[in-house]
């Protein structure tokens, strides 16, 4: 999460290095920023088992776990929407500044979402009534919206596409699903991830539309190469659980799917270009294998060498990460509202960088500080 805290700073820099940035629509290029969120979805993927273990541990059953995944794949859903059309906003249709209409959304969503279990005891109807009254503010600048579409004509609240956290949402539904229904089983989870590659396959080559001339081409939020990245991650944390006592043989299969992927995914480079927007087959393969040989190097760190002070003033990124998301929508905000912006020479280059760096570190801060004042999102 810091990294993608860091990226997503990038849009206020200027004078970066090309390759630290997203690639453009149709180029054939591979940027940093462009890794940071199949990392993210391979992640989701690694704390599957791990979350599961951990809610059937305190004595959850099916019927609460599948209540879980139904009410995050909701939000997830919800947010992602109200993210994407916050792009389309035009303010001179509205009755409602752009950034006004993110504040009052964004506190929606912790209205909703907050983690009110630690509140028990201390005004139970008050915070019983928040998530009620987030529903109503959601629906309310739900009507009240209006925006327009990539041709300028003005429209209402609608799907463009699902939005940074709406993929994640569709990503967590299926995997989370797949993995409730066949649990503990890497052949199951290999048979899963073969048939998402396929699926991303036949839509990076429009096979699947040739064949269904009906469906769209988003018939599949994430084409299958979104979901393919996080059944990797849950196939990556079984054989974790599997060969926990022998790291190197875990090391050596994880290292020959890594190879396996990138080379794969040179090879499809022939047939498509290396693309984030579009999602291919070489795009998700490359960003995989990139996934996979981080985890190895990073859990050698931790669990092997057990140096985990590094990993202490970012600890809160991992354990309220949507909190730690949602914050610069605040912050971006209110600078748009105050006109606060910094000198030129503090976005400009290698100084650029670092102030994103130190702008990624005070979200984190307050990401725990709000975490210790019981504002906290429990999706």
């Amino acid at each position: 999460m810091f990294l993608m805290l860091w990226v997503n700073d990038f849009w206020t820099l200027n004078s970066i290095p090309k390759w630290l940035k997203h690639a453009v629509s149709g180029e054939d290029y591979l940027g940093f920023s462009d890794l940071i969120f199949p990392w993210f979805l391979f992640a989701i993927g690694l704390s599957i088992p791990f979350a599961f273990e951990s809610r059937l541990s305190k004595g959850e059953n099916n019927i609460t776990i599948a209540k879980h995944i139904l009410l995050r794949t909701i939000a997830l859903l919800v947010m992602g929407l109200f993210h994407m059309n916050m792009e389309m906003y035009n303010h001179q249709l509205s009755i409602i500044s752009k950034p006004i209409f993110v504040i009052i959304s964004t506190l929606a969503f912790f209205m909703i979402w907050n983690d009110y279990s630690r509140l028990k005891g201390k005004n139970d109807f008050f915070y019983k009534l928040l998530p009620f009254l987030g529903v109503a503010v959601l629906i309310i600048m739900f009507f009240i919206y209006r925006g327009q579409d990539y041709d300028g004509n003005a429209v209402g609240f609608r799907i463009h596409w699902w939005g940074i956290l709406g993929l994640i949402g569709w990503v967590y539904n299926i995997t989370a699903w797949t993995y409730f229904a066949f649990k503990k089983s890497i052949i199951t989870m290999s048979i899963a991830f073969f048939i998402s590659m396929i699926l991303n396959f036949m839509d990076s080559s429009d096979i699947s539309y040739a064949i269904f001339s009906w469906q769209r081409a988003d018939w599949i939020p994430g084409s299958g190469g979104l979901q393919a990245l996080s059944f990797a991650g849950i196939i990556t944390s079984l054989c974790l659980i599997k060969y926990k006592e022998d790291s190197k043989i875990l090391y050596r299969f994880l290292s020959f799917a890594g190879l396996l992927s990138l080379l794969s995914g040179l090879f499809l480079k022939k047939y498509f270009i290396i693309s984030k927007i579009a999602g291919t087959s070489s795009f998700i393969l490359i960003s995989m294998s990139t996934a996979i040989f981080l985890f190895i190097f990073l859990h050698w760190v931790v669990d092997v060498r057990k140096q985990l002070n590094w990993y202490a003033p970012i600890s809160v990124a991992g354990t309220a990460t949507l909190t730690c998301y949602l914050i610069p929508y605040f912050y971006y905000s209110v600078c748009t509202l105050t006109g606060f912006q910094l000198p030129m020479f503090l976005t400009t280059g290698i100084i650029g960088l670092f102030k994103s760096i130190l702008i990624s570190f005070l979200i984190i801060i307050f990401t725990r500080i709000a975490s210790k004042s019981l504002i906290r999102l429990k999706i």
